[in-house]
């Protein structure tokens, strides 16, 4: 089985899929691309795959790109995991940190290493992964990656844990091409859409799951991208697809919701 993961090896992708193998004990082939798209691209021609890919941050929020791609490509959810974020400054052997006027990285690392990065002035550019930036160490510039990364490159760390926040928690979502039903699910995820406009609509979505005592552990509103104002909720629910879930579906499609599941899994975090 292939796992495809935003590349290359030593990401923050790479590492989730790491943890993901330890704790299934699967055996796979890891698939690096070189963004996103391609990784959710691939996982959808290839049925003999999953895709490990990053759906939200404890300090940036969600990411857009691949709630969307996931919807739009009607693939599933098998799993999550979380993964601690921890970023270095890498440079050259020798290299002090005075020394570092530039840095690479991607732009989630360096939203998140914004306070690092203005205390000791250091301009900026994008690379397409952390670990890419890597390669492009000199004398005066550094890379912003995951610790544990540079060393194996012949850099070293100038600066460790220098993330804003010392929470900082990436969930990676496990996404295929099948759905699969999962008995002893502890989470599912639905996309709830409404039909029309109209007032209180998040509020009658959230009063159902509270009307059978539902939890929800995640909510995200995304446009349809089909008029203004016109939204897509995503909802993640602690709850197997039980007798209670398919009442909650059922009242949200009375209410003119389009309800669709999205994946149904055993979390272990």
């Amino acid at each position: 089985m292939n796992i495809y993961y935003l590349g290359p090896k030593g990401t923050f992708s790479y590492l989730a899929c790491q943890k993901y193998m330890k704790q299934t004990d699967v055996s796979s082939t890891l698939s690096p691309k070189t963004n996103l798209y391609e990784v959710i691209k691939a996982t959808k021609h290839d049925s003999n795959s999953i895709a490990i890919v990053p759906i939200e941050n404890s300090i940036e929020g969600t990411i857009n790109l691949v709630i969307d791609r996931i919807t739009e490509e009607a693939l599933y959810v098998y799993d999550e995991i979380h993964l601690d974020i921890q970023f270095a400054l890498y440079g050259r052997k020798g290299a002090t940190l005075n020394q570092i006027k530039h840095v690479y990285s991607i732009a989630p690392a360096i939203s998140q290493t914004q306070h690092f990065i203005h205390e000791h002035q250091l301009s900026y550019d994008y690379v397409n992964s952390t670990v890419q930036g890597l390669d492009l160490v000199s004398d005066t510039v550094g890379a912003i990656a995951p610790l544990g990364s540079g060393e194996s490159m012949g850099l070293e760390p100038l600066a460790k844990h220098i993330e804003d926040y010392p929470h900082n928690v990436t969930r990676f979502l496990v996404i295929g091409n099948k759905a699969k039903h999962v008995e002893a699910a502890t989470d599912t995820i639905l996309l709830v859409t409404p039909k029309q406009d109209k007032p209180g609509l998040l509020a009658s979505i959230l009063n159902t799951f509270t009307l059978f005592k539902i939890n929800l552990s995640w909510i995200e509103s995304r446009p349809q991208k089909t008029e203004l104002g016109m939204y897509h909720f995503y909802v993640q629910a602690k709850t197997p697809v039980n007798d209670k879930l398919r009442k909650v579906i059922t009242i949200l499609e009375t209410l003119d919701y389009q309800v669709k599941l999205i994946g149904s899994f055993q979390n272990h975090n």
